[in-house]
């Protein structure tokens, strides 16, 4: 089973706006719904599961009336706990809690809770709770904050990691198209930045990667700050 899961517990403090990041609008629309809506188009994901956190309960509020989504911990049997006080999460296996599910384009479309304090912390409770449900699923993780990335990227990226033999695979733009739209990434690795796209088998261990280069220019706008907004929105126009 190929599961989509959306990164959107974060604090989004760079863009200093008195809105949760994913609820951002972009194009009339929230920068959710803009990945959701291609997650949803994909033909090769079965199911949609959008982790989020403390830091983003209005994002959960809107998903809920939007979506009707449900908690991915009781649909499957499992019951999930959280402790702010030693920051740590703990998965019962078996509870008897069940709750419905929506299905768009035949996919489910859950949330997942976690701490939000820290995204490879995030990452590593995401493997490890889907392991205890199955080690062979893979696991395409996507930031809340990258709208355009379309549908066919997504089946694209994911039809390259089926073509590889490793367990992973990360993908990465050259760092001449930020350069091009004058974009500033956080961060660059043999001029080579990442876009925010991956995808890994669902075991909390160290995992070989293939490392796929695309060069879209618009793979490049990871909304961090106002002005890649307005970089976003002449996308639309």
């Amino acid at each position: 089973m190929i599961k989509a899961i959306v990164m959107a517990g974060g604090k989004g403090t760079r863009l200093n706006l008195d809105i949760e990041k994913p609820l951002i609008p972009l194009n009339k629309k929230p920068l959710i719904c803009h990945v959701i809506s291609n997650l949803f188009s994909s033909k090769h994901i079965d199911e949609i599961v959008v982790a989020t956190s403390d830091n983003t309960l209005e994002t959960l509020k809107f998903l809920n009336e939007k979506y009707g989504i449900s908690d991915y911990s009781k649909s499957n049997d499992l019951n999930i706990h959280t402790s702010n006080d030693n920051g740590l999460i703990n998965i019962n296996l078996n509870d008897s809690t069940n709750s419905t599910n929506t299905k768009i384009n035949n996919k489910n479309i859950y949330y997942l809770h976690t701490l939000g304090e820290d995204f490879l912390e995030d990452i590593s409770f995401i493997l490890n709770y889907f392991e205890n449900i199955s080690s062979k699923d893979v696991l395409l993780f996507i930031n809340a904050d990258l709208p355009l990335i379309s549908t066919e990227i997504v089946n694209e990226v994911i039809e390259e990691y089926f073509k590889s033999d490793l367990m992973a695979l990360s993908t990465y733009l050259p760092l001449n198209i930020f350069n091009k739209l004058n974009i500033t990434p956080s961060f660059v690795f043999n001029d080579l930045v990442p876009i925010g796209l991956n995808i890994l088998l669902s075991k909390n261990i160290i995992q070989d990667e293939h490392l796929l280069i695309l060069e879209k220019d618009e793979l490049a706008i990871n909304i961090n700050y106002i002005e890649d907004l307005k970089i976003a929105e002449s996308y639309f126009k």
